[in-house]
């Protein structure tokens, strides 16, 4: 799935198809402000992308955005494109969160390329810390129950009711203490970044759980 998104944005097709403008017809919108992202060259080097598959996704890009830039509602809509059989679950806000790298509640070219190349692209390294971020939701530098249990929840909703058996409170709480048990390396009930790499590094089932865990975007 990590490369559904990418796949998606390079053939230029779902971005296509979302609708972004409710005005009404007879009432001219004000001219919205537009972001300018820094040059193709700069991207390049900030990213894993070549020029030309840049320019590619600048082009859905600016089909889904106008003005330059995506909001929570404009990303949440990609997922329903994506994943038609989901609920409109958090997940896609909670992927929305780490790409708003300045949090201003809008996602730049910049920052959506970014974020894309480390999640099509990045090294393992790069991928396990964007997962770290992606899971821990109040930015405290930990992982809790709460929160394993909040973004996996997210992803069963994401995929759909109809994919599978229905997912209980207590399988939820069991596959959150069964994570918090196999990293937890000092025992305190949390996560830190460190347990978390050292887990994932170092062990390779656990690996495989997190890849399969993470790649819905």
């Amino acid at each position: 799935m990590i490369r559904t998104l990418v796949h998606t944005a390079l053939n230029d097709s779902a971005m296509h198809e979302i609708i972004l403008n409710d005005c009404e017809p007879e009432i001219d919108p004000p001219p919205m402000p537009r972001y300018r992202p820094p040059s193709i060259d700069t991207i390049c080097k900030q990213t894993k992308f070549t020029r030309k598959e840049i320019q590619i996704i600048y082009r859905a890009f600016k089909q889904g955005s106008p003005n330059g830039t995506i909001g929570l509602e404009q990303f949440q809509e990609i997922y329903f494109l994506l994943f038609p059989a989901g609920r409109n679950t958090k997940y896609a806000e909670y992927v929305f969160r780490t790409f708003d790298r300045d949090e201003d509640k809008i996602i730049s070219f910049e920052e959506f390329v970014s974020g894309l190349s480390v999640i099509s692209r990045g090294t393992t390294v790069e991928k396990l810390n964007w997962i770290f971020t992606l899971y821990d939701i109040d930015k405290k530098g930990v992982i809790g129950h709460s929160e394993l249990m909040k973004i996996s929840q997210s992803m069963f909703d994401l995929i759909g009711r109809n994919t599978g058996p229905p997912v209980t409170y207590q399988h939820l709480l069991e596959h959150a203490s069964t994570i918090v048990q196999r990293m937890d390396a000092n025992k305190d009930g949390l996560i830190t970044r460190q347990e978390f790499m050292d887990a994932c590094t170092n062990d390779e089932s656990m690996c495989r759980s997190i890849e399969s865990f993470h790649t819905w975007f």
